[in-house]
C-alpha cells in the first residue's frame, strides 16, 4: 500500500521566513546558542509565532523526505538497523564496565558533579580501549585470512563485532 501524505507542508511559510530560519542555523553552525537552548526559547514564543512555525513546518518537510527515502531504500533501512545495533551493543558495554567499576552496581559514582564526569569520562576510556583492542585483534585476523584466501572465514569474520 503506497504512503500517502497526512497534510501539506507550508512552503509560502518556509519562504517568507527564510531570513530568521538562516539567521537560526548560523547561530546554531556557529555554536553560539545550543539545540536545547535554542528549543527552550522557541517554547516561549506563541504557537502562531510565524518563525516557529516556519522552524517546524521545515523540521516536517525534513523529516518527510528522510521517511520517504528510508521507506524506498532497503539497504538505508537495512544501515540504520545495525547502526542502532552497534550503538545498542556499544550501551551494553558501557553498562558493563559501569557494573565492573562499582561493585557490580549500575550506579553513579562521585560525591560532586566534577567527580561523577570524571567516573563517566573513565568508564568511556576503559569502553573504547575494549573497542579498540578488539579491532586490532579482528583487523589481524582478517589479514591472515586474506592472505590465506580463506573466504569462509572472512564470511565468519564479518558477523563478529569489535563491541561485542
Amino acid at each position: 500500500m503506497p504512503a500517502r501524505p497526512a497534510d501539506q507542508i507550508d512552503r509560502d511559510l518556509i519562504i517568507r521566513e527564510k531570513s530568521n530560519l538562516d539567521h537560526i542555523v548560523a547561530t546554531l553552525g556557529l555554536k553560539e546558542i545550543t539545540q536545547g537552548t535554542l528549543v527552550r526559547k522557541l517554547c516561549t514564543y506563541t504557537t502562531t509565532n510565524p518563525t516557529r512555525q516556519a522552524l517546524f513546518e521545515y523540521d516536517r518537510l525534513i523529516r518527510s523526505i528522510y521517511t520517504l527515502k528510508y521507506l524506498r531504500d532497503p539497504q538505508l533501512e537495512l544501515n540504520i538497523r545495525r547502526f542502532q545495533n552497534r550503538i545498542e551493543s556499544y550501551h551494553q558495554l558501557r553498562a558493563a564496565v559501569t557494573k565492573v567499576g562499582v561493585g557490580g552496581k549500575k550506579e553513579l559514582t562521585g560525591k560532586n558533579d566534577i567527580e561523577t564526569n570524571i567516573s563517566n569520562q573513565c568508564g568511556r576510556l576503559i569502553s573504547n580501549v575494549i573497542v579498540y583492542y578488539n579491532s586490532a585483534i579482528l583487523s589481524r585476523l582478517l589479514e591472515r585470512l586474506e592472505t590465506e584466501g580463506n573466504a569462509k572465514g572472512f564470511e565468519a569474520l564479518a558477523q563478529i563485532s569489535p563491541v561485542a
